[in-house]
């Protein structure tokens, strides 16, 4: 059975204020002055059957469902949000119903991460493969990527915009059978943001607050130094791991986290099992939980790095959902196996090390112009990637993303020019050290890309080499919050050679916190210290709320990267998954390239 499976990108419709239920396409009319935009509308005919606009003028609600989009050239006062409904297998846009768990099924990841579930360790994405079925987010997402309630049922700022309140679901289990309360949440949150704690909550979130965790009945309250309004995005399962629960009781009774991490107890919809480091996780269906209902009792999640490794397995019949490639397409059809697809899922850009710092060669943006116009995007794109990327406009945002600018260009390719700019900066014969790392749920073949683009610089004149790295050391390499002044200093002098990242990663509804760690002065990464260009355009989405600002702030942050090269866009990909007949239908997420919402899987 050859099924394909197309999840539509959509603008991020946030709800930060109140959410008081699953979010739902709508038509929301708010009484302000917006800009008088021009929209073309050109009337089209879609493979779903309903479609939602989302306008906001007057202050009131009102649905209004359209069966074709018209688009007419005019100026109109109004603020358009789209919200596709995503397309899953056979059904459009609906969760699964509610059946009797059976079986076993075997997903078949490039990567799990650490294999571990402390939040007080920094984790990255990867880790969510597994993570995302063992425990509860305080806010979740729906297929088409919006936030929706977790764990939490409601959100909301109180009216000087400082406090945030968090409402916890009743009725809540933990995988022990004890009741999930508001205080394993605080208590949960509060160890996440400890001095001790490594974790992103901790280096993220804890900066921003002024206050701890508080309970007051089934609530959760934090306060914050100045108001935050893309808070919330920290406790959304969009994010790596943070926002989880972990039964208090428990955790002490076992004697902390050394012996907790064996045999982990959470709230997801399903229950750790058992785990062969290195190899697989096996889980068992939890169905007590209060929403989601997994398809298959036992679920192995495998660790296989090789593309080559994981096809086979599929082929054989040892594994039924594995991460493919854009390049396995073809493969998968003409073994009449499920092609499962969901497009601009990555994003890969070039990083310019220590350009901020003056006198480093890439303070020149002669430089890096000439790095980012001497890659032919297009080639690349249908040499290594068969013709199924696009160039990339911008750093760590799509269409359909929050920030997306909508009028910015790839860079171009333009060598002569390229050539040119180094001889006129004196960069000739420059050593260009690239560093990349393996990990296809970030991007497909980063070390592949690398070569290809090491090739376009050795074309201008850079001695260029690649070092294929472990993820965090490239992004230690990267990260300038860890480093004195002195040791900065010092790293600069004992250049060259000069370097790069060629890096990728899934990509995020709301682009602001991806940029903001590595191009906020006080970022968690400060990859980019340039508080009077950069800070501001990031200071105003994150303390916005209204979403229309955040969008405009982040769009001109995104202008701005792209019209002086702080950045090298390369390619967007779509991802690309490979199925047995064992799934006979799924529902993930738009924007996540690693398989997920198992529990959605259903023969």
């Amino acid at each position: 059975m050859k099924t394909s499976l197309l999840v539509m990108g959509s603008l991020f419709c946030l709800m930060l204020l109140v959410a008081c239920g699953t979010a739902q396409p709508e038509v929301v009319e708010v009484e302000r002055v917006v800009e008088v935009e021009t929209v073309r509308e050109v009337e089209v005919e879609k493979e779903v059957p309903i479609e939602v606009e989302l306008i906001r003028e007057v202050e009131k609600e009102v649905a209004v469902e359209v069966e074709t989009i018209r688009e007419v050239e005019k100026e109109v006062e109004r603020i358009v949000v789209a919200t596709p409904t995503p397309v899953s297998i056979p059904e459009s846009g609906r969760l699964p119903g509610r059946v009797d768990p059976a079986g076993s099924i075997i997903s078949v990841s490039s990567y799990l991460g650490f294999q571990g579930v402390d939040t007080n360790i920094s984790q990255d994405s990867a880790t969510k493969v597994y993570y995302d079925e063992v425990f509860d987010y305080a806010i979740g997402q729906n297929p088409d990527g919006t936030l929706t309630p977790g764990f939490a049922t409601g959100w909301e700022v109180s009216p000087d915009q400082l406090t945030w309140t968090f409402t916890i679901r009743d009725g809540m289990k933990f995988h022990n059978g004890d009741d999930i309360t508001a205080e394993d949440v605080a208590w949960t949150w509060t160890r996440a943001v400890g001095e001790d704690s490594l974790g992103g909550f901790a280096l993220e979130v804890g900066p921003l607050l002024s206050s701890g965790f508080t309970v007051a009945g089934n609530t959760v309250s934090v306060s914050t130094k100045e108001p935050q309004s893309t808070l919330p995005l920290f406790f959304a399962s969009a994010s790596p791991p943070r926002s989880v629960v972990f039964p208090k009781d428990h955790f002490e009774s076992v004697g902390g986290i050394d012996n907790f991490r064996e045999a982990p107890v959470g709230s997801g919809p399903y229950k750790w099992a058992d785990r062969v480091p290195g190899q697989y996780i096996q889980m068992e269906a939890f169905e007590e939980h209060y929403e989601k209902n997994p398809g298959y009792k036992i679920l192995q999640i495998w660790d296989v790095a090789e593309l080559n490794t994981r096809m086979a397995m599929l082929k054989s019949g040892n594994a039924d959902l594995i991460t493919a490639s854009v390049r396995s397409v073809e493969e998968l059809e003409n073994a009449d196996l499920q092609v499962l697809q969901s497009p601009a899922a990555n994003i890969s850009w070039i990083w310019y090390n220590y350009a901020w710092v003056p006198g480093h060669p890439f303070n020149d943006k002669r430089i890096r112009e000439a790095i980012s116009i001497a890659i032919d995007r297009e080639a690349i794109g249908t040499g290594l990637y068969a013709g199924q990327t696009t160039p990339a406009c911008c750093y760590w945002v799509v269409e359909g993303n929050i920030g997306y600018p909508g009028d910015v260009d790839p860079h171009p390719y333009d060598p002569n020019r390229a050539m040119q700019l180094v001889q006129e900066a004196g960069f000739e014969g420059a050593e260009i050290e690239i560093l990349t790392f393996s990990g296809d749920a970030d991007f497909v073949d980063q070390p592949g890309l690398s070569e290809a683009v090491a090739g376009y610089l050795e074309a201008i004149g850079l001695n260029t080499f690649v070092s294929v790295v472990d993820g965090p050391v490239l992004r230690e390499t990267f990260d300038n919050a860890i480093k004195t002044p002195d040791e900065i200093e010092t790293i600069v002098n004992e250049q060259p050679p000069y370097q790069i990242a060629v890096r990728g990663s899934d990509t995020r509804l709301h682009s602001y916190r991806g940029s903001h760690i590595y191009y906020h002065s006080e970022g968690r990464r400060q990859m980019m210290r340039m508080p009077d260009i950069l800070d501001p355009l990031l200071d105003k989405a994150g303390s916005s709320f209204d979403l229309q600002d955040q969008h405009e702030a982040m769009a001109d942050f995104h202008r701005l990267l792209n019209r002086d090269f702080w950045a090298g866009p390369l390619l967007e990909a779509g991802a690309v998954f490979g199925a047995s007949e064992k799934v006979g239908s799924w529902t993930p997420i738009t924007g996540k390239p690693y398989p997920h919402n198992h529990w959605t899987i259903r023969p």
